[in-house]
């Protein structure tokens, strides 16, 4: 019997089973990755003389992903703690985004938005940000002259994002940085976008260091 597939339809009908069959089989990456708070609200102090502490979530990413933007859970209260005025609108609140031994390598920064204020802030990344997957920790700081509290979840769901930990310094974005593993998370909303971009090409300057 003749065989009735010339060269060039082979080739055709091979690339249609072999990328048909890996698209449909790809696992894809969620655009949005959320860590609640059922267990109830308590707040951390995030402040920048005095008791100078910077909180953050260690987040952890299961394929490749173009880090769009995270939110935080904040509030000023408009009073003082310990003799430090609260944060009041206009004063910087920045988040870096650090690979596991803590290197940064984006800071993003916002202006607190009223003087008195409970709501979820927004930091958005530099646009083409793509990390590869893996764990990385998102950290809130400030150099502003005064104090803000960030929500947590605390009680029996403590531990509601198995990704990941606290952290926190007590010496600002320079650390030392230290993990809460047995304490409540920071919950956070972050936004993604799917990367098909080869993570060696894009923030490799960063984070070569991580693969050596």
């Amino acid at each position: 019997m003749r065989n009735l597939l010339t060269t060039p339809m082979l080739i055709l009908v091979l690339h249609i089973l072999v990328f048909g069959t890996l698209s449909t089989t790809a696992v894809a990456c969620p655009d949005y990755q959320e860590s609640g708070c059922e267990g109830g609200w308590s707040w951390f102090g995030l402040r920048h003389d005095g008791a100078n502490v910077a909180q953050g979530q260690s987040v952890t990413l299961h394929c490749d992903a173009a880090l769009e933007s995270i939110e935080f859970l904040f509030r000023f209260s408009g009073g003082m703690n310990n003799g430090v005025p609260s944060m009041v609108a206009g004063d910087e609140i920045s988040v870096s985004v650090m690979d596991s031994d803590f290197n940064v390598f984006t800071t993003v920064t916002v202006l607190a938005p009223d003087d008195l204020f409970q709501e979820w802030i927004e930091f958005s990344f530099p646009a083409g940000l793509v990390v590869p997957a893996g764990q990385y920790i998102i950290a809130a700081h400030t150099t502003a002259q005064g104090w803000s509290s960030m929500g947590f979840c605390y009680g029996a769901g403590a531990d509601t994002y198995e990704g990941g930990s606290r952290i926190t310094s007590l010496g600002g974005l320079q650390g030392p940085w230290s993990p809460i593993q047995e304490g409540p998370d920071i919950p956070f909303r972050l936004h993604l976008s799917d990367s098909s971009v080869a993570a060696e090409n894009v923030q490799w300057d960063s984070l070569k260091g991580m693969y050596r």
